[in-house]
């Protein structure tokens, strides 16, 4: 089995802390961080060893990744078990996701503003600011989803073909 170097055991707890603070599973964000360092697609069993936890944990992080589109499960020749990689584009995807988040608050904020008395400009100002604020995120976000695609697939030929 491959070993990991300290540095790069740093990179994997450090991607892991990161999605903790995002609401999501530790060992979630190292199984990133280690498939975004690994130089061939790992097994369960290669990635609970290297990550030192159980390959049950591993293997439910690995479907929340696998459905969230970060991940993909891929054969190797001459091996039976399923091995996982990085899904490319899967940066994109994420921000992508966040994008209807982003919508569910702007039209949280229009259902606030129906619901509020009319003659109360303190919760009308904020709420109309929470609706502005998100519609312009989302707009922003779009055009820059669209330059992002835009850029790569001029960098990247080959995926323009794909």
């Amino acid at each position: 089995m491959q070993q990991i170097s300290p540095p790069i055991r740093q990179f994997i707890d450090r991607m892991g802390f990161q999605m903790e603070r995002l609401g999501a599973a530790k060992t979630l964000g190292r199984l990133m961080g280690l498939l975004l360092v690994a130089t061939r697609p790992l097994s369960l069993d290669e990635l609970a060893e290297l990550l030192l936890v159980s390959k049950a944990s591993v293997s439910t992080n690995a479907r929340v990744c696998e459905q969230a589109g970060l991940v993909q499960r891929v054969g190797v020749p001459g091996d039976r078990r399923t091995h996982f990689e990085i899904l490319p584009g899967a940066f994109g995807r994420v921000l992508e996701a966040r994008t209807s988040i982003i919508d569910e608050f702007k039209r949280t904020a229009e259902i606030g503003l129906e619901a509020v008395d009319p003659d109360n400009a303190v919760a009308k100002g904020r709420l109309e600011e929470m609706r502005d604020f998100y519609a312009f995120v989302a707009v922003r976000l779009d055009a820059m989803m669209q330059e992002w695609k835009t850029e790569t697939q001029q960098s990247n030929p080959e995926e323009r073909a794909g």
